[in-house]
């Protein structure tokens, strides 16, 4: 072969690399895996009040109420695909697959302030805050904060991990709190009117400026009961293996 055929060849194979190389470049971009890993999006938008369910199992769910009307959801992951939606009517239900090894998601999620929670979670922090909807969090190893909620109904179960609870009691609510091992702290308006029950079966129950409008108190070596101010929604505290303590804002 002539050295000038070879040459144009060598040019021609060049040339084709090259345009190989362009047009993955350029294509690249619009690839849904290149231009968003590890991101789980989604945003609803509900006929009524909606009912938001979330069921993880490890990382950290981060909730909080704004003046829009949708719901939305992000979730950082290495495994967006193990996450599952599904909408019936105005519930909304959130699942992470259970996998091994275990898929870690983070959720931040803002949702209208009338939304009621269901919250489940194996391992991690979990943050509420502004919600005046229902809310029930169930999680295994969890710190818990709830803020500036105002729902006349919230339980919140973990086995290990403190309970941080402010806000307000509602007339006819019921307020559960219970940690197998964990502290437990509410801050709660000095006019609040409740019954309690309250529970501390290894440390100290500390009522603070509220003992003094507690009434038809019954107190054990570990458990202290009775209405504050004439009584009225029902606060339920129980820690197995921590203290219980109620602040007056």
């Amino acid at each position: 072969m002539s050295k000038s055929r070879q040459g144009f060849g060598d040019a021609c194979r060049a040339a084709t690399a090259a345009l190989s190389v362009a047009a993955l470049g350029a294509s690249a971009p619009y690839a849904p895996a290149v231009e968003r890993p590890g991101r789980f999006e989604r945003s609803y938008t509900p006929r009524g009040a909606a009912h938001f369910t979330l069921s993880n199992v490890s990382g950290d769910i981060t909730v909080t109420a704004w003046g829009r009307r949708t719901v939305s959801v992000l979730a950082i992951t290495e495994s967006p695909a193990a996450i599952e939606d599904r909408v019936v009517g105005t519930d909304i239900l959130v699942s992470v697959k259970q996998a091994a090894p275990t898929i870690r998601a983070d959720f931040r999620i803002y949702v209208p302030a009338n939304t009621s929670l269901s919250l489940k979670n194996v391992l991690g922090k979990i943050n509420v805050s502004g919600v005046t909807g229902d809310i029930v969090v169930t999680s295994f190893e969890s710190e818990v904060r709830l803020q500036d909620v105002q729902a006349a109904s919230v339980e919140v179960r973990v086995t290990t991990g403190d309970i941080y609870f402010d806000g307000q009691l509602r007339e006819g609510g019921a307020y559960s709190f219970q940690s197998m091992k964990g502290d437990i702290d509410l801050n709660l308006p000095g006019g609040a009117a409740f019954n309690l029950a309250a529970r501390a079966l290894s440390e100290k129950i500390n009522l603070g400026e509220f003992a003094k409008g507690l009434t038809g108190v019954t107190k054990g070596a570990k458990m202290v009961s009775g209405n504050h101010l004439a009584g009225g929604p029902r606060l339920t505290v129980t820690t197995y293996d921590g203290r219980i303590v109620l602040h007056k804002k």
